[in-house]
């Protein structure tokens, strides 16, 4: 059981398209839609409701048990459907009235969308105040604020164009983000067909040939949303997933279907069920063969769409029984799709973290959690609503109750921002030598109960490096680094290169060479490894500048010959050569011609193996875990890793530095030893560690040093 970490998704994060675990929330349409000639009449859609059903199991299958790969698709469904209906009653009001009421229509969705959301809202801050601690609480509680305020798109697109957020632990919120782009598109929309249908009527184009004004303005939209998605898919893949602006056009064709109601009426009988039936199956071969690699929302959102509206036009006018999406089952699933969505993300994530390891019944957990909450608060919440506003019988009592969730989440939300982390600063154990440490590693593994650590698990989230490392080098990165060397060469120069992991590493060279007269330059990129090829980082902006930051750094390397050079990557990268992950083959050669032709004007080069990746403490220390929950693995691609690297940097000049004895003991790596928590992240060593591990490294260098240069 997981909920994924957003890795480039996933991937999550690393296909540098969609974020993996991004969730898709269930966008909450109305349930009645135009007729056969676009007017009231013909209200209800099965296959419709068929379709919510489909989408939303998709979605969860793909969350809990990671397959279907396309199951995010299901949200490119919900938009569709929700451009179709809510267009439709707009232009079914207008026809029939001659006027759109605006306040009736935001009244709706009020009723529709609010009380739902801010029940989940509530639920999921409550229990993550309960189960989180410091950092992890107080990022939950900005995530309840921009969700309450239907802007949570615009929150998750600026965390995941942060480097430090990719990997970061997935919030249980973060499936709100599809129901912010609906609300944003319905706050416009509306406005704007009133204006055109307004301006259609003093044009004498009234009736149904205002349609054609509508059209040609959805035309426009369409046009000018694709455009955008395809350039910010390929320029900054994490914005277009969650931009309104890249997703309009999905909603969009949904709504030219709407405007087209009189047209796609008069499709023979007998060519309706076709039309069916090729978009269902168009929406299972999209679930199947799209996935996370694939460029979002455009094209990569094209088949399902195009699927969707098949489905959809099929229906008007005509018979839309279409098994299997009018059966029973499916359409109660279509009824409890949103409370579905709403639910099964933060018990994921939730339960995750609270019950971790379970594997397939913690997934089995989730799912039946997720059906019983849903159907709870369909017969309790979502249709006694949906009833009572039919009757015209909303009581007060329904507003007071969301004024009162609406205080809960602002006053939770300011408490929680409000409330900083208290220090924690016990005294942590020394480490002399390799054996001392080893035996501080042995003792967290056997721990139980949690120490006082530092830096105090409420803070991880804050931490960043120090002195603006891992910020590249001008003139290539804007806001990087100054890395020139002005006035006389110092007579001892060290320069560290590399990724974030060399980054990371920092506070534990400076501590061994600074007091030893070196003056240490810091030349590292966070995502951009120094490797002899092309890479793509998670965020497109370090994708484009690495290739100059690499060509700053290796000019510095030849204008000042530093004496020694420390260089460390994370094992894991992706080339653009290969559009994916690298072979080891791919990367061992990367890493020996970096070695041979970039490192040629340095007097020692030491590799600084990178540590063995594990549990976020952010993820697995909250107030139910203990010890035994942070605790990791070394990897068999960490193992066959360090052996590649061992070969490159076996060469004369050239010297390596095993590490992963100062993690793991047998092969189990604790999250904390001697009071240390080892890891920010998944990946990088906190600065505290790496001070902590100087002793050790201090030893490691000293036959380096004291060695006869070339």
């Amino acid at each position: 059981m997981t909920a994924g970490n957003g890795s480039y998704l996933a991937a999550p994060t690393g296909d540098g398209r969609r974020p993996a675990s991004v969730a898709a929330a269930g966008p909450a349409g109305e349930r009645v839609g135009p007729g056969p000639d676009g007017g009231p009449g013909g209200r209800f859609r099965p296959d419709i409701q068929g379709l919510r059903a489909f989408a939303v199991v998709v979605v969860i299958l793909e969350h809990v048990l990671h397959a279907p790969a396309g199951g995010f698709l299901g949200v490119d469904v919900f938009f569709v459907i929700s451009g179709f209906l809510i267009t439709g009653l707009l232009l079914a009001e207008h026809e029939r009235a001659g006027r759109i009421s605006l306040t009736a229509f935001y009244r709706r969705r009020i009723r529709r969308i609010l009380p739902m959301a801010m029940l989940v809202l509530v639920c999921t801050y409550l229990a993550s105040s309960l189960l989180f601690l410091g950092e992890r609480v107080r990022t939950t509680a900005w995530d309840t604020l921009w969700a309450a305020l239907f802007a949570a798109n615009w929150r998750f697109a600026a965390t995941g164009t942060d480097y430090w957020a990719t990997d970061g632990p997935v919030s249980p919120l973060r499936h709100y983000w599809s129901l912010a782009v609906e609300e944003q598109f319905y706050l416009v929309w509306p406005v704007l067909l009133l204006v055109v249908l307004g301006l259609a009527a003093t044009w004498g184009r009234a009736g149904h040939r205002s349609r054609w004004a509508v059209g040609a303005l959805l035309g426009l939209v369409v046009l000018a949303s694709v455009a955008l998605a395809l350039r910010e898919a390929s320029d900054q893949p994490t914005t277009a997933y969650f931009s309104t602006f890249a997703r309009a056009w999905e909603l969009g064709v949904g709504a030219l279907l709407a405007v087209a109601a009189p047209l796609l009426a008069r499709i023979p009988a007998a060519a309706r069920p076709a039309y069916q039936w090729l978009g269902l199956a168009g929406l299972v071969v999209s679930v199947l063969v799209i996935d996370a690699r694939t460029p979002f929302p455009a094209p990569g959102a094209f088949l399902p769409v195009i699927s969707t509206a098949l489905v959809i036009a099929g229906g008007v006018g005509g018979s839309r029984r279409l098994f299997p999406l009018t059966s029973p089952a499916a359409r109660y699933l279509g009824d409890i799709s949103y409370s579905l969505y709403l639910w099964h993300f933060p018990l994921l994530v939730l339960l995750d973290a609270a019950l971790p390891g379970t594997g397939l019944a913690g997934a089995v957990l989730v799912l039946a959690l997720t059906v019983l909450l849903s159907s709870l608060s369909y017969h309790l919440v979502e249709d006694p609503i949906r009833r009572a506003a039919r009757g015209r019988r909303v009581r007060t009592g329904w507003f007071a109750a969301l004024l009162a969730a609406a205080a809960t989440v602002a006053t939770a939300t300011v408490v929680a921002v409000g409330s900083p982390a208290p220090p924690r600063r016990p005294a942590t154990q020394a480490v002399g030598d390799e054996n001392e440490l080893t035996g501080q590693i042995r003792a967290a593994l056997a721990a139980t109960d949690w120490p006082l650590l530092v830096p105090s698990v409420g803070r991880l989230g804050e931490l960043g490096f120090t002195r603006g490392d891992a910020r590249g080098c001008r003139p290539a990165v804007p806001d990087g680094n100054d890395c020139t060397l002005r006035g006389p060469r110092p007579a001892k120069v060290a320069v560290v290169v590399g990724d974030s992991i060399a980054a990371a590493w920092l506070p534990s060279v400076r501590a061994v060479l600074e007091p030893a007269g070196w003056v240490v330059r810091d030349l590292t990129y966070a995502g951009c490894p120094f490797l002899a090829s092309d890479t793509v980082s998670p965020i497109d902006r370090i994708t484009r500048a690495c290739p100059g930051h690499r060509r700053t750094v290796r000019a510095f390397l030849r204008s000042v010959r530093p004496d020694l050079v420390v260089v460390s990557n994370a094992y894991r990268q992706r080339f653009t050569a290969t559009g994916g992950n690298p072979s080891l083959a791919e990367w061992e050669r990367a890493a020996r011609a970096a070695r041979a032709e970039w490192l040629a004007d340095a007097g020692k080069v030491v590799d600084l193996q990178p540590p063995p990746v594990g549990a976020d403490p952010k993820d697995c220390i909250t107030r139910l875990s203990s010890p035994g929950d942070c605790v990791s693995t070394t990897s068999a691609e960490h193992q066959t890793y360090g052996q590649a690297e061992q070969r490159v940097w076996a060469g004369r000049g050239s010297w390596r530095v095993p590490t992963t004895d100062w993690f793991c003991l047998s092969g189990r790596c604790p999250i904390f030893v001697g009071g240390v928590i080892v890891r920010r992240d998944a990946n990088h060593i906190t600065a505290e560690y790496a001070e902590k591990l100087a002793p050790l490294l201090r030893d490691a260098l000293t036959p380096v040093l004291a060695a006869p240069p070339d």
